[in-house]
């Protein structure tokens, strides 16, 4: 008879988290490796600056972005949830992991040393935020990004039409020079649609 594994599987992880803690997790199921595939090829990989991951969750994201990433671009993935964190270092060990919130951003990356930051990758469950959390977590990618980074997420198909009336929408087009969308990735539970912003309008550090 196998034996049984010590660890439960990486679905079942983020399911017992959505349901203890929805807002931090937003997913019943683990992103895809179509969707994974799509968001490591839309990252326009720095030379040397550096790559976070927010809301890296159990690293499904994680291993397309640590693949697809150049050997010498630094990378730390940020997770909120502490088990999923777990996860995480359990799947990919050697990573990066900072169990944290987005919206402290910028103290991460000063503690860690991180130095300039030339893309986020934020695989958050941006619907399910409240709006005063988005606005925290935005201004702390603004202030973090340097002036030709990139921001990167994705939307679920079915939250589309309420995303794009959001002020979190009206405040990514005020902030970024140009917001670009892929194809909808379909093998995705539930499909989902990556977007791009880059171009930062306003320079990090700037509060008026």
């Amino acid at each position: 008879m196998p034996k049984k594994s010590a660890t439960a599987p990486a679905d079942s992880t983020i399911l017992r988290q959505f349901v203890a803690r929805p807002r931090e997790i937003g997913a019943v199921w683990r992103s895809s490796p179509a969707l994974g595939v799509a968001m490591a090829d839309a990252v326009r990989w720095p030379d040397k600056a550096a790559v976070v991951e927010a809301g890296a969750g159990d690293g499904a994201i994680t291993e397309h972005l640590l693949a697809a990433k150049p050997p010498e671009t630094p990378f730390l993935a940020v997770e909120l949830n502490r088990m999923c964190a777990h996860e995480l270092a359990r799947r990919l060990p050697g990573i990066r992991i900072v169990v944290d919130d987005l919206a402290n951003l910028c103290s991460i990356c000063a503690r860690e040393e991180v130095g300039e930051v030339g893309a986020v990758v934020a695989t958050l469950p941006w619907s399910v935020v409240p709006e005063d959390k988005q606005t925290g977590m935005l201004e702390a990618i603004l202030e973090t990004l340097a002036p030709d980074g990139q921001l990167l997420f994705y939307i679920y198909i079915q939250a589309l039409p309420f995303w794009r009336r959001s002020p979190f929408a009206r405040r990514l087009h005020e902030s970024f020079e140009t917001i670009e969308h892929g194809s909808v990735v379909w093998k995705n539970v539930p499909p989902a649609v990556v977007f791009s912003c880059r171009g930062l309008r306003r320079a990090p550090g700037h509060t008026g």
